[in-house]
């Protein structure tokens, strides 16, 4: 296991960065990240963050820049998940209805010929909004999806296609001190009903090639950097990069959760090996 992600520094060229779990804990910066970000950049590596959350770029800049991570200093690039569907959507050219489930997101559908209904019975698919509810002025979390599941029966039983923009399962969101539920947890549960998913992000190849689109290094030079298996992994791995899992996220949860004694055995047995284990980014 490697103390952090300096000792790749001279392995690799461009450095593909998952955001939470690996730079940012959900509440703060995950210790050292910011400096070594810098510490990357300094040495002319190209440092790009690649999420799975449905902000579209400048937004997500400027969530970043918050956080204390300013484009220029400690990254070179933000992609997100969100905004591949959104250039999707835009270069669509059918009229099609859609429903917002959750937390609506309207930006992802500015610029293009999609109609927004107000019933899902109108609706040609949903779009999987965050799984949240409005309560007493703020949107409200929640660690499972009991509060959801009849309204998703409805839609399979309608025959309703969803559009999941964030195949994450779970995330680290003040002030909960456990995870959360996020849209992919929704897509899954839809799918075990026997529901159709489409699905924009992590782990699916269409997002690394969004992603590295303007990139011109070989793959044995890329490496991609998360703290989750199922996504950010088995991804890259899929796609032919280089990886390196760090402990600060939810994989590392889950290892204790499920009582394995190491990470290396927990990888074992989901059968996602990453090339590299690091302490922390």
């Amino acid at each position: 296991m490697l103390d952090n992600i300096l000792s790749l520094k001279d392995k690799f060229d461009v450095f593909v960065l998952g955001v939470n779990g690996v730079i940012w804990d959900g509440k703060a910066p995950i210790e050292g990240a910011q400096e070594h970000l810098i510490e990357l950049r300094k040495a002319k590596k190209k440092v790009i963050l690649l999420s799975n959350g449905t902000q579209l770029k400048p937004q997500a800049e400027e969530s970043q820049a918050k956080r204390g991570f300013i484009k220029g200093v400690h990254y070179d690039e933000i992609v997100t998940s969100g905004d591949l569907a959104y250039d999707n959507f835009s270069s669509d050219t059918r009229k099609l209805k859609f429903y917002q489930f959750g937390r609506a997101n309207k930006a992802l559908f500015a610029d293009c010929p999609y109609q927004e209904v107000s019933s899902s019975e109108e609706a040609d698919f949903v779009y999987i909004g965050e799984p949240q509810i409005f309560e007493g002025g703020t949107w409200k979390d929640f660690l499972n999806l009991q509060p959801f599941e009849a309204e998703l029966r409805r839609f399979y039983k309608l025959g309703l296609p969803l559009i999941c923009a964030n195949p994450d399962l779970r995330s680290h969101e003040k002030p909960y001190e456990d995870a959360v539920v996020r849209e992919g947890s929704v897509a899954r549960f839809y799918e075990d009903l026997g529901g159709e998913v489409e699905y924009f992000g992590k782990p699916y190849p269409l997002i690394f090639d969004f992603a590295l689109q303007n990139i011109d290094t070989p793959d044995n030079r890329i490496i991609m950097v998360g703290d989750t298996l199922e996504t950010d992994i088995l991804g890259a791995k899929s796609y032919g990069i280089k990886t390196a899992l760090t402990m600060t996220g939810v994989a590392k949860e889950n290892m204790e959760i499920e009582g394995f004694p190491s990470i290396g055995q927990y990888c074992g047995e989901v059968q996602i090996i990453p090339d590299f284990i690091l302490k922390s980014l």
